[in-house]
């Protein structure tokens, strides 16, 4: 067996061969239940790979919807911040929307990719209007709520991107819910 402490990589690094004349990728599917939001995504790559044809036009629905405003709620992204309280949250949950929206638009013309995206978009929202929304209602501790995000939203979400191209940033999962808020889908407080 073999160990490395401390190493810097300027390319890539394996616990085995790397073999770059074959063009194929490997993703680490974890058995945390959630392979079920990857499942779709690896069989897109999977045909794209041997040259498939793939029509994911409906699929590709619920990034439009997403994307775009469908609520009554109209604040924008900050006032919902200052509104619920989280005032110290407002440059950051900005940024981060802004992040997404790139990241979406940047990644328009990869299907597979896109799909994933509103697989997740979905998923957050889902989870949000199941979780969250209750404690708001509840009028429940900003505290206790933002523990539920992280606990229930983010973290189960991002460890299911775990080898997908989306598990390269840790925030990527809070760049989507922020990207979500601002498109009027979610918010902190009852306005909603």
């Amino acid at each position: 067996m073999t160990s490395q402490n401390n190493i810097e990589a300027g390319g890539d690094v394996a616990g085995g061969n790397i073999d770059k004349s074959q063009k194929s990728y490997h993703f680490n599917v974890p058995a945390n239940g959630h392979v079920s939001l990857l499942q779709p995504f690896l069989d897109i790559i999977e045909k794209l790979e041997k040259g498939h044809e793939v029509d994911i036009e409906n699929e590709l629905e619920d990034i439009d919807h997403y994307s775009q405003q469908h609520r009554t709620d109209k604040r924008g992204l900050a006032q919902k911040l200052n509104d619920s309280g989280r005032a110290y949250m407002v440059d950051e949950a900005l940024r981060y929307k802004m992040k997404a929206a790139r990241f979406i638009l940047r990644n328009q013309d990869k299907p597979a990719l896109q799909y994933l995206i509103g697989r997740i978009l979905s998923k957050i929202k889902i989870t949000y209007d199941s979780l969250v929304v209750p404690l708001i209602q509840a009028d429940a501790s900003i505290q206790t709520i933002e523990e539920i995000i992280f606990k229930e939203v983010i973290t189960p979400i991002q460890n299911t991107l775990i080898g997908t191209p989306l598990s390269f940033n840790d925030d990527c999962v809070i760049h989507l819910m922020y990207f979500l808020a601002g498109n009027c889908h979610i918010c902190w407080d009852k306005k909603c």
